[in-house]
């Protein structure tokens, strides 16, 4: 049995992949002013009999050195997913491959097993949303981010001093306050920004791949389903892309 956990700027996700690869018992905990370092060792004490743990992290050095020894402590076998230049069936065109985000790289080995022989376009929504271009080969040819719902948002609020709330809730085209119309226009701008970064990325590596058939659009992370609902294009909705992508690491 392997623990698969994914440390996000935000919250911590995880599953349990048994010895086929089938995943079982999702979890996903914001850190709620807790140190993600703390929320991840109560996390694992649930797991006594856990054998060998899978984790990307998005949380920096500091962070990485407290995971180390957090595991050297309990002598638990921790396989940490980096970015490579070629591993898992991606083929990383990163100018310096270990520098593609870890979490990024393991979306694609995600797609790549869940939709295989077909091109790709990955779209995580979190704090940062991603957009990645995999081609039917594996080849990954790079993306582009953009800010998430939240910073979308918040950086109006932080130019506008008279604003300091925003609604998401009850979103309208035709907004009838302001906290309404901050909420709609974030998620407008960034479902329309997703939408049209798809369109481009998706005709360009049809292009260069020569593809016949049209790349399917992936999407995933905290907000996906929110845009996933507002968008007009057909996004194929994948929340545990993440968990999947861990599970291929052996």
């Amino acid at each position: 049995m392997k623990l698969l956990i994914d440390m996000g700027n935000s919250r911590l996700k995880s599953a349990v992949s048994d010895d086929f690869g089938n995943l079982s018992q999702f979890i996903s905990k914001a850190y709620d002013g807790q140190k993600p370092i703390e929320v991840l060792k109560k996390h694992l004490d649930k797991y006594a009999n856990v054998e060998k743990v899978v984790l990307v992290s998005v949380l920096g050095k500091t962070f990485h050195e407290l995971v180390l020894n957090l595991f050297k402590a309990r002598k638990t076998t921790l396989i940490w997913a980096r970015s490579e230049r070629e591993a898992y069936g991606i083929v990383n065109n990163y100018q310096e491959p270990t520098q593609l985000g870890s979490d990024r790289f393991v979306a694609l080995v995600a797609a790549r097993k869940v939709f295989p022989n077909e091109n790709c376009i990955v779209i995580d929504c979190g704090t940062a949303v991603t957009v990645d271009a995999l081609s039917y080969e594996g080849e990954f040819y790079g993306g582009v981010i953009i800010p998430g719902l939240k910073l979308w948002s918040e950086s109006l609020i932080k130019r506008a001093g008279q604003l300091n709330e925003h609604q998401i809730d009850d979103t309208d085209l035709f907004a009838k306050d302001t906290a309404q119309a901050i909420g709609s226009g974030s998620i407008f701008g960034l479902t329309s920004a997703v939408e049209g970064i798809s369109n481009r990325m998706s005709r360009k590596l049809e292009e260069q791949t020569q593809a016949s058939e049209a790349s399917r659009l992936v999407i995933c992370g905290g907000d996906a389903e929110l845009v996933h609902n507002y968008s007009q294009l057909e996004f194929e909705l994948v929340p545990n892309l993440v968990l999947i992508g861990l599970a291929e690491y052996t």
